[in-house]
């Protein structure tokens, strides 16, 4: 594989954090996302509109919410970062009431990027630390 499509590859990941997480961009999710999706952190295929409606939430959810790269590397189909979250808690969470603290967490994902679209996803987001840092 090039470095050209592994250089793409990663501009692709840091585009789809920017329009889940950073800009919730509903047509640029459907424009990332392939058609037979699979998110091996919920163990099943996701459409885009599962995914747009998860980024709706999120937003909903945590004010301001915003994620950057800490850390990414790719190697042939599969990039893989470190990823850090930010967003103040305005609605409920996993049963926990809105707080309005600024919250802060972190995650590894992995991706895998086939003809030019995310095919699969591995998540490991730490979210034990978030419903830490909310019901302190």
């Amino acid at each position: 594989m090039s470095n050209a499509t592994i250089d793409a590859n990663k501009a692709l990941v840091l585009a789809h954090y920017d329009a889940v997480t950073n800009r919730h961009d509903p047509e640029a999710i459907r424009a990332q996302l392939a058609p037979d999706f699979f998110d091996h952190a919920v163990g099943k295929r996701l459409s885009a509109e599962d995914v747009i409606a998860h980024s709706a939430a999120m937003h909903e959810t945590f004010a301001d919410l915003s994620a950057v790269a800490e850390c990414l590397v790719a190697e042939r189909d599969i990039v893989a970062g470190r990823f850090v979250w930010r967003g103040r808690h305005r609605s409920p969470w996993r049963g926990i009431q809105p707080t309005g603290r600024h919250v802060e967490f972190r995650g590894m994902t992995f991706w895998r990027i086939q003809d030019g679209r995310i095919s699969e996803r591995w998540a490991e987001i730490d979210f034990v630390d978030l419903e830490r840092q909310l019901r302190d």
